[in-house]
């Protein structure tokens, strides 16, 4: 008697957690918090998409606050692409 094969699909997701106690964060943070590059981060920062501070001791400095609604609206963006693409 054969027996049928059976195949079974997993779908895996990773999720990170970050706790900043701090309302900014260098150009080199904030690429890593949304997995890009600095390069992108300047371009945000040139577009007026996220708001920085330059001071004297720690150089340019990004807000997280606008970090953040950037980051999601990315998220949200990419995430719909990939909805248009399955379909």
């Amino acid at each position: 008697m054969k027996r049928a094969l059976k195949s079974v699909e997993v779908a895996v997701q990773k999720r990170r957690v970050v706790i900043i106690n701090r309302p900014f964060v260098s150009p080199l943070e904030a690429a890593a918090l949304c997995d890009v590059s600095t390069r992108t981060i300047y371009r945000w920062l040139e577009s007026g998409t996220i708001h920085f501070s330059e001071t004297l001791g720690k150089g340019l400095v990004i807000c997280l606050n606008s970090l953040a609604a950037t980051n999601i609206s990315l998220t949200a963006r990419h995430s719909e692409s990939n909805s248009r693409i399955k379909r």
